[in-house]
């Protein structure tokens, strides 16, 4: 697939390197020299414009593009006009970025009705992560489920998965076990895939404390776990 990312902040330039460590096409786009001649190794296609500039945003090959995603921060105004002129121009998938409740309302008012709020979605994180204690990551599946990444305790180092008898004691479900990759290049650094991950874990694999247990269940029973 094709996306175009414009503004190579923090946020855009993270989804453009995981787009294209997934083997996506990405084209990268950000009004700020420096930025761009920075990223210039890690995304291929990255190109200095200032897309307030619609003779300028004509440019870029939006019929042939899956989606634009405008990853545009703190500068409001230059996100709602790159927005706008992307709406005249007819492109079909955008995905605009909010970064407060009243940039949403206006995004919804001018017809974007794709929006990713980056911040809000790390908070919520950040406040499950704090009620599980050692997890890695957390993700709120529901208002009761979630997934949650844990090291393996040091307890069951050397044990098998059989062994630990997670569903029976916990009411979780083992969805991977990630071990260690020794494949070290830039991007696995950038995007922090310094694991491999094994999605069907049979009851015979022996686990170590450096793997990461990759379990799906309420957040009551997740918490028994973490607190064992």
């Amino acid at each position: 697939m094709k996306f175009i990312v414009i503004g190579l902040g923090y946020f855009g330039s993270t989804l453009a390197i995981s787009l294209i460590e997934q083997g996506h096409e990405v084209i990268g786009v950000d009004n700020r020299w420096n930025r761009v001649d920075e990223l210039k190794n890690l995304i291929p296609n990255v190109m200095e414009m200032d897309t307030t500039n619609e003779q300028a945003v004509k440019t870029l090959p939006l019929d042939d593009t899956d989606s634009v995603i405008v990853a545009i921060g703190e500068d409001v105004g230059s996100s709602l006009l790159t927005l706008s002129i992307l709406q005249n121009l007819g492109v079909k998938n955008i995905i605009g970025r909010v970064i407060s409740p009243i940039h949403q309302n206006i995004l919804k008012q001018i017809g974007i009705e794709h929006t990713v709020h980056p911040e809000f979605a790390t908070a919520i994180r950040v406040g499950l992560k704090l009620q599980l204690r050692d997890a890695i990551d957390v993700f709120e599946l529901d208002d009761n489920n979630v997934i949650a990444e844990f090291k393996v305790p040091s307890k069951y180092d050397g044990h098998t998965v059989g062994t630990m008898n997670l569903t029976q004691r916990f009411k979780l479900r083992l969805m991977a076990v990630k071990t260690p990759s020794s494949q070290r290049g830039v991007m696995s650094i950038i995007s922090k895939n310094e694991y491999m991950t094994n999605f069907e874990p049979s009851d015979e694999m022996v686990v170590h404390e450096s793997d990461v247990l990759v379990l799906a269940g309420s957040m009551n029973d997740m918490k028994k776990f973490a607190a064992e």
